[in-house]
Formats: C-alpha cells, structure tokens, sequence
C-alpha cells in the first residue's frame, strides 16, 4: 500500500499507478468524505448546468421520437437521429457566411 505525505499546504500526491488505474488527469475534481477515522477520495465530475438541462430536453425528445416511431425499424430510427445530429453539430461549427456585398 503506498503511503503519502501531507505536505504543509495540506496537499498529498496520488500515486501513479492509483492515478492512472483511475484514468485521472491533472485539473479533475475530488470529493472527499470522512468515513470513521479514514479519508475517502471519489473523483466528480462538474456538469454545466446548460449543458445538463440541454442533455435532459434532448433525452426527453429522443424519447418521443422512439414513442411516435415504434412501427419503424429502430434501426432507421437510429440512423435519421444520428444524421439530424450530425447535421446540428455541423451548423454549430461551421462560422456563418459573410452577408453579400452591395
């Protein structure tokens, strides 16, 4: 079991191979808990809270399109989703075009 070292600023380091066994990477965020006498780290993840209320309409309208479609093959279903979203994402990328000149 590595041991660790709190430092004067109360920080410790992870091990490495506890790190990665973890997949962390520098900049995440930690929970720490008091479980009895013993520390307990959980890594968290910070949802923006737009982004969280934008996942749930989409989630909620994917459901809907499942809902309304259920005599289609799920399959196409599937596909036409993903090719709308793409297409979404697309647009969102793509800067708009200069306005034509007089």
């Amino acid at each position: 079991m590595p041991l660790v070292k709190i430092t004067r600023n109360r920080q410790i380091t992870i091990p490495k191979e506890l790190f990665e066994a973890l997949a962390l990477q520098q900049g995440d965020y930690m929970e720490v808990t008091r479980e009895g006498d013993t520390l307990v780290l959980r890594p968290k993840t910070i949802v923006d809270r737009e982004r969280a209320q934008a996942k749930a309409r989409l989630s909620q309208l994917l459901e809907q399109i499942w809902e309304r479609n259920q005599e289609v093959d799920p399959e196409l279903v599937a596909r036409e989703v993903s090719r709308a979203l793409r297409a979404v994402r697309k647009a969102r990328r793509t800067p708009p075009s200069p306005p034509p000149a007089p």
